[in-house]
C-alpha cells in the first residue's frame, strides 16, 4: 500500500492520484469541509467536530482494505475524492449501523452471487475551486472519472457487490450517468443530508464500465 500519493494520470492542469497513507487526514478533512459546506447550504446542517474525528479515525483504520482517489491541482490542493473499501470481519459500514440493514439478508433476498462486498464513500468535489483552475474540467466530468476508477477497482474481481449511503441528489446524478443503484431501505438523515441505503450489483457495474472503458492495465496500477 502506498505511503505517498501515486500519480495515475494528468488531465492538463489537474492530476488524479491514488492517495497514500501520509495524506489520509488531508482527505478526511477535505471531505468533511465539502460535506459541511453543501449540507449547511441545503439543509442548514451544523457540523460536529466529533464527526471529523470519526472520519479521520475510520480512514486510517480502513487504509489497508481501501483505495482512495483524489484529484489535485498544480498546488497539490485536493479538488475531488472518492474511496472504495472492501468489507472484512473487522469493518462495519454505516449502511449496517446507521440504517440497521443486514447485507447478508439483502444478498439472500435478491438471490445474488457475491464473492466480495465493497463500500463506496468519501465522494466530494470542490466545484468552486475547480472553476478557478486552468482546466476545461467540469464537476460532472471529474465525478465520471472518479467513478470509472473506483468502480473499476470494486469490479476487478467477479461477483463484487457495491453498497453505499447515497445523498438524494447524488443518487439522481448517478441515475443520470446510467449507474443503476438500487434503494434497499428507508430514507433517513445521515450527516445532515436525506440519504438512501443503496446497492449496485456486479452485473450493473460491469455493464456501466463496459460503456465507460478503463484499461485493465491501468486498473492494475492500484495498490490494495
Amino acid at each position: 500500500m502506498p505511503q505517498d500519493d501515486f500519480l495515475i494520470r494528468k488531465f492538463g492542469a489537474i492530476s488524479l492520484y491514488q492517495i497514500g497513507r501520509k495524506n489520509l487526514s488531508e482527505l478526511s478533512q477535505f471531505v468533511f469541509k465539502m460535506y459541511s459546506y453543501h449540507y449547511f447550504k441545503k439543509y442548514q446542517w451544523l457540523p460536529d467536530d466529533r464527526e471529523l474525528e470519526h472520519m479521520i479515525h475510520g480512514d486510517i483504520n480502513q487504509f489497508e482494505d481501501s483505495v482512495y482517489f483524489g484529484f489535485r491541482n498544480s498546488k497539490q490542493e485536493l479538488l475531488g475524492t472518492i474511496k472504495a473499501t472492501k468489507r472484512t470481519n473487522n469493518i462495519v459500514f454505516p449502511i449496517e449501523y446507521e440504517f440497521n440493514i443486514s447485507i447478508e439478508q439483502i444478498i439472500e433476498k435478491e438471490s445474488l452471487e457475491v464473492n466480495e462486498i465493497w463500500h463506496l464513500g468519501r465522494l466530494a468535489i470542490d466545484s468552486n475551486a475547480l472553476r478557478l483552475q486552468n482546466s476545461s474540467f467540469t464537476s460532472r466530468q471529474m465525478l465520471h472519472i472518479l467513478l470509472i476508477h473506483s468502480l473499476g477497482v470494486i469490479n476487478y474481481n467477479p461477483n463484487s457487490l457495491m453498497i453505499a449511503e447515497s445523498d438524494v441528489l447524488i443518487y439522481q446524478i448517478f441515475q443520470d450517468l446510467g449507474i443503476n443503484m438500487q434503494i434497499v431501505g428507508e430514507l433517513r438523515d445521515c450527516l445532515g443530508s436525506p440519504t438512501y441505503p443503496v446497492i449496485l450489483t456486479s452485473d450493473n457495474m460491469k455493464k456501466w464500465l463496459e460503456k465507460n472503458f478503463l484499461e485493465k492495465e491501468e486498473r492494475q496500477k492500484f495498490f490494495i
